[in-house]
């Protein structure tokens, strides 16, 4: 729907003419040429200048084009050169029509009835603009001119001696530019390459993001790494302190567990003293009583003295044997006090041993204590020490490990999530300027095909009024800088073919030429259209026919003003404004032909 308003507004702006159009109501001409001083009136409509060869008609029309802003011209290289033969300075004036109609004026920003654009030319190369007498820059001319549809430089609105060949001569891709540019939709392609311009910058931000990208994801990896080692160093610390707080609390209970050994090492040598002991007494209470019994055998046996010799033989048995049995009872009990001493002697070093163990434990129990909660395991110290070599190892394998590790990547990956944002936002944007710029594209060769499809039929119908035919072609729409437009033409019944300068006759170009600018004409958005000696190389019936249709151009539209310039008499209406000019000693003067 957009699409369609859009070309709608275009069609209605370029077809419609309101009253405000600003014609021109006068040119003024100072030292410009031939003419030293001439003032020469147009009115809207048909405006014809004739006069012979070298009068200074052609001046009048270049005057127009000088003064508003064209530079190159075909009588000189220099602006200087359309100075007049001894003069310094010299001035083209052309006067608007600027009247309010309904409220409004053609020239929007200048509320005057009347607007002059004025340029000065001196012999040393400079020039400038008065507009209204205030001063211009060309750039700021160009762009009031530019408001009403006025370019000097497209040879569809000016169409200086000559150009006809030059337009023939133009590129195909010429040609539609300049057709362009004449029915106003030269903003048409300046909004595509706006578009194209903002697409091929958005492009290039793009290549630059990706590589943004790309640095800031290098980035995120190369912190990602070093963050998981971080996290890995940070495990390895954990499951380390974990080992060494088992290495400790293993280390404590290896002294508990030898605490324990020794105390009941203790224990059983006290139980064992206790043991040796009590065979020492019983072996003393037994040799005590052995010597009881030996003494009551002596006694008996001093009081046997008168006994016989068998009775003393048995008694000093008895005291023989009673000895052995108190020998054996004494070597006993002094082999039960041996080992009493011996095992005495262990108890106090395995007690020394206890005192030294159970301040190991203590000063252990306080480093344990220091690395965490007791942890009851059975694994020994000598294990839990191979474990801490071999995470050692694994701790020296991660290298040197960036302690701001997790804050560099979540950095990182916070720029990268951002770069990222502002790339996806990026691809949208290009998205979006892509199906703009093929809009407006498609805005653009719907205009241009309707354009056609109206000059077209037009066109025909002016060739067969001089027994030709032809047709318009649009080519290459969907590129813009090849986009172009071809005329063909064929006379007397040959088929259509392209029109250039190799193919038809220098009247038959004319004519071709001539057709299309009329058929083209009630498109064209310049509020005023000219050409100069159009007629010269045309035989007099395609003469007489190609003003028929110029004079009947310019009556179907009396608001558009058409400036034609011939060396020959054209019999007009009296609603033509005809204006004679004639070269008089040298000078240009002008003249109109009261009707």
């Amino acid at each position: 729907m957009e699409d369609t308003d859009e070309r709608s507004a275009e069609r209605l702006e370029l077809k419609q003419r309101a009253k405000s159009v600003p014609h021109i109501k006068e040119v003024i001409l100072e030292n410009f040429m031939s003419h030293e001083y001439s003032r020469i009136p147009l009115r809207p409509g048909l405006n014809v200048i004739m006069g012979p060869n070298g009068a200074g008609k052609s001046s009048i029309l270049l005057g127009i084009s000088v003064a508003l802003g064209q530079t190159y011209t075909e009588r000189g290289e220099r602006l200087s050169d359309l100075i007049r033969r001894g003069k310094d300075v010299a001035r083209v004036t052309v006067v608007f029509d600027n009247s309010a109609h309904n409220g409004k004026r053609a020239f929007k920003t200048i509320n005057t009835d009347t607007v002059s654009v004025a340029r000065y030319l001196k012999r040393n190369g400079d020039y400038w603009h008065y507009v209204n007498n205030r001063f211009m820059t060309k750039a700021e001319v160009d762009h009031l001119l530019k408001q009403v549809g006025i370019n000097p430089n497209n040879m569809l609105i000016i169409m200086h001696q000559n150009m006809i060949e030059q337009f023939v001569t133009k590129s195909s891709i010429e040609k539609l530019q300049m057709v362009e540019d004449a029915v106003g939709a030269s903003r048409l392609r300046e909004r595509i390459l706006d578009a194209e311009a903002k697409l091929n910058m958005l492009l290039t931000e793009e290549v630059n993001f990706k590589k943004t990208l790309e640095e800031a994801r290098a980035t995120v990896e190369y912190w990602k790494e070093e963050y998981e080692k971080l996290i890995k160093l940070r495990r390895f610390e954990e499951h380390r302190f974990e080992l060494e707080r088992e290495l400790a609390w293993s280390q404590v209970i290896a002294l508990e567990n030898d605490v324990k050994r020794v105390e009941d090492k203790i224990a059983s040598l006290v139980l064992e003293i206790e043991g040796l002991d009590k065979e020492a007494r019983e072996c003393e209470l037994r040799a005590r009583a052995l010597r009881e019994k030996i003494r009551e055998t002596v006694r008996q046996l001093r009081e046997t003295t008168s006994q016989t010799y068998e009775v003393l033989d048995d008694l000093e048995k008895k005291i023989d044997g009673l000895m052995d049995e108190l020998i054996k009872e004494k070597v006993q009990e002094g082999v039960a006090g041996f080992k009493i001493h011996l095992t005495e002697s262990e108890v106090r070093k395995l007690k020394s041993q206890l005192s030294e163990l159970k301040t190991k434990l203590a000063s252990q129990m306080s480093e344990a204590e220091l690395k965490g909660p007791r942890i009851e395991t059975s694994r020994k110290p000598t294990e839990i020490q191979e474990d801490l070599k071999i995470l050692e190892i694994q701790i020296s394998s991660l290298g040197n490990v960036t302690p701001n590790a997790e804050e560099m990547y979540i950095l990182a990956d916070a720029k990268y999530s951002e770069v990222e944002m502002k790339a996806k936002q990026l691809s949208e944007n290009i998205q979006k300027t892509k199906e703009e710029v093929e809009r407006r594209k498609e805005v653009w060769r719907r205009f241009l095909r309707e354009l056609v499809d109206e000059v077209e039929p037009a066109y025909i119908q002016i060739l067969k009024f001089v027994d030709a035919n032809g047709k318009i072609s649009l080519r290459n729409l969907e590129d813009i800088e090849k986009a172009s437009l071809d005329l063909y033409v064929g006379f007397r019944g040959v088929e259509p073919v392209l029109l250039d300068s190799h193919t038809q006759s220098g009247g038959e170009r004319i004519v071709a030429t001539l057709a299309f600018l009329l058929a083209l004409q009630k498109y064209v958005k310049s509020p005023f259209r000219a050409v100069d000696e159009f007629d010269v190389h045309l035989d007099p019936l395609n003469r007489e026919r190609m003003i028929k249709m110029l004079t009947a151009t310019a009556k179907a539209d009396p608001y558009v003003q058409y400036i034609i310039i011939t060396p020959g008499y054209i019999n007009v209406d009296d609603d033509t404004n005809v204006i004679l000019v004639q070269n008089v000693s040298g000078k240009s003067s002008v003249g109109v032909v009261e009707r």
